[in-house]
């Protein structure tokens, strides 16, 4: 007999991080039955939702990115109310800074941002400007920034937790360090999951496994394109970088000018990326960040935030996702019926996992995408089948770091 608590299930979602959760609470939500949530190590610790910056954001360069953030914002914004519990959502206002050269497509992004907004405010500010909301930045090399005030943060560890322990309310079941190895499948359907201690049968898999969530599928002869990166996080003692009255001295940013970003955290801390060496290599220690990665990205953000050239580090985290070719998501149906991925969400998962679990699982109970259905149109571009016909998604007005 095999040693998993749930040996069939209706529904096995693998991968216990944000997307993994969010669409487990979403099935959970539609009462699909029984769900089991199968993570290889502890759900919400040791994924990219640990060491996710957790950035708000209307803004992107590719407008398909624009919508499903769009429709995702208000979830962040009312968690309490949809999700229940706290996300940790601070609103900091959002800024994207670029060089003179890169100005039109600033605009062009941000009259995409606009028209998505709903009652959210987008602007077009000027260096003088951006000093003057936030006077903790250094303005100069800005082209041109946007801004968004109802932009900012929320605590991927915070919202994950929210997600599971409503998850669990409605009966989804946890399986901690198990390991799927192999979707399995007969006559063209899904029938289950090989697992690191047995087989769990059901006729629904979801894979959410952010650089681990292809390898159950090679064995079906399903390559989908998902790499394992490093990223990096720091945190430092930055005074003033949380509110003062009413506003923050610096503003949640992208600053496509030093291919950097940051945030504050609270009153005193600050939160920034540390790009990193990318190659990895799954199932070995991800090593922690170097003296020298973590010199390069303060200096790259004190450039824009002065105070942080002299701001004590309390505390850095690297770990592993999953980037695709074009550095978008890959989620729908693939391969035999009754299989989901929702991977590859290059470091931008977060941000979009409220809508992207919500049209996921309206999907999955209807059977697969319905043409001319707005709401999951805004998956379209997104298919796994995207990369084997030659349509990647390309942005519309791209960035030198975006």
């Amino acid at each position: 007999m095999s040693p998993v608590a749930h040996a069939h299930a209706d529904a096995v979602v693998v991968g216990g991080g944000v997307i993994g959760a969010a669409i487990a609470h979403q099935l959970a939500l539609a009462g699909i039955g029984r769900i089991v949530l199968c993570d290889q190590g502890r759900v919400n610790a040791q994924g990219a939702t640990s060491r996710s910056g957790g950035l708000l954001r209307l803004h992107h360069t590719a407008s398909a990115d624009t919508r499903l953030a769009a429709r995702s914002l208000p979830v962040f914004e009312q968690w309490a109310d949809i999700i229940g519990g706290d996300c940790g959502y601070r609103r900091t206002g959002f800024v994207m800074i670029v060089g003179e050269e890169r100005a039109d497509a600033l605009r062009t992004n941000a009259a995409v941002a606009a028209a998505a907004a709903g009652y959210r405010r987008v602007e077009v500010v000027e260096r003088a400007e951006l000093r003057e909301i936030y006077p903790g930045l250094r303005t100069e090399g800005v082209g041109l920034a946007a801004y968004e005030p109802e932009g900012g943060y929320a605590d991927p560890m915070a919202a994950s937790a929210a997600l599971l322990t409503a998850a669990y309310r409605l009966g989804v079941s946890p399986a901690e360090g198990i390991r799927a190895v192999k979707v399995l499948e007969h006559e063209g359907s899904v029938t289950g999951v090989l697992t690191s201690v047995g087989r769990i049968d059901s006729p629904l898999v979801v894979l959410a496994g952010g650089a681990w969530g292809s390898a159950p599928v090679e064995y079906l002869g399903l390559h989908i394109p998902v790499t394992a990166r490093r990223i990096g996080l720091a945190q430092a003692e930055l005074r003033g970088a949380g509110r003062r009255g009413h506003r923050a001295s610096v503003p949640t940013c992208i600053d496509d000018t030093t291919g950097s970003y940051f945030r504050p955290d609270g009153l005193d801390r600050f939160y920034f990326g540390v790009p990193s060496k990318p190659d990895t290599e799954l199932g070995r220690d991800v090593e922690p960040l170097s003296e020298s990665e973590l010199e390069s990205a303060i200096a790259a953000i004190s450039h824009r935030v002065p105070a942080a050239a002299e701001a004590p580090l309390v505390g850095t985290r690297s770990g592993v996702d999953g980037y695709t070719p074009d550095k978008r998501p890959v989620v729908g149906a693939a391969g035999p019926d009754g299989l989901y991925l929702a991977i590859g969400f290059s470091g931008g998962g977060f941000k979009l996992a409220p809508a992207v679990a919500e049209l996921a699982a309206l999907e999955i109970l209807e059977g697969g995408a319905v043409p001319g259905k707005a709401e999951q149109e805004l998956l379209n571009p997104y298919r796994p089948q995207r990369f084997l016909a030659g349509h990647p998604i390309r942005p519309e007005a791209p960035y030198d770091h975006m």
